[in-house]
């Protein structure tokens, strides 16, 4: 079994390190096929280098540090290298969804830039005018566009604060599924929902 699963292990390895990441796949596929039961540790490396693999075919040089990262704290008999290489790529799963929303944020505001108002510009009218007066003046004539998230929620954070609640629900329903998977969104979301069934 232990001398199986090297085989299997190495084959992978050097294919990894070749840049033929559908190849790690296909090996590891069948390893899990011959191999059968596997303990923890090599469970363990198995599926870091099947994630590894998968996150290389879009994401390869940070695939690649991560794997050479695994090789120096592995190198230095850490017990779980493994798991904390797991939980990087988890995290990076995270931050990309994070900066997708980022880019997405910026993609409408290129899009729609003739159409309406970045916030930055909003913030220097309201500064100006007060920040009702200034949202009651673009209200109807023109969009406001936000480059990052802060901007969305001290944005709506106001518009509660100067009695636009139901704007502010309108503004989280029209800005589509993708907020309702940031925590800090739905927190504001639902607390804006609970103060207007007060």
């Amino acid at each position: 079994m232990t001398k199986d699963f090297i085989y299997f292990k190495n084959k992978a390895k050097l294919a990894f390190r070749k840049r033929q990441y559908l190849r790690v796949l296909e090996i590891l596929s069948c390893a899990n096929v011959f191999l059968g039961e596997l303990n923890t540790k090599q469970s363990l490396y198995f599926t870091m280098l099947c994630m590894l693999s998968d996150m290389a075919l879009e994401y390869e040089d940070e695939a690649r540090a991560l794997f050479e990262y695994y090789q120096i704290i592995h190198n230095k008999n850490n017990l779980e290298a493994e798991e904390i290489v797991l939980e990087m790529i988890e995290n990076f799963d995270k931050n990309l969804y994070a900066l997708n929303l980022a880019i997405w944020s910026l993609q409408e505001a290129e899009i729609d830039k003739n159409d309406g108002i970045l916030y930055e510009d909003f913030e220097v009218h309201s500064a100006k005018v007060g920040f009702k007066e200034a949202f009651e003046d673009l209200m109807f004539s023109s969009k406001i566009i936000f480059t990052n998230k802060n901007e969305f929620l001290f944005f709506v954070r106001n518009l509660v604060k100067f009695g636009f609640e139901d704007i502010a629900i309108n503004y989280f329903e029209n800005a589509g599924n993708l907020l309702f998977y940031d925590k800090d969104f739905m927190r504001l979301y639902r607390k804006i929902l609970q103060n207007k069934k007060v």
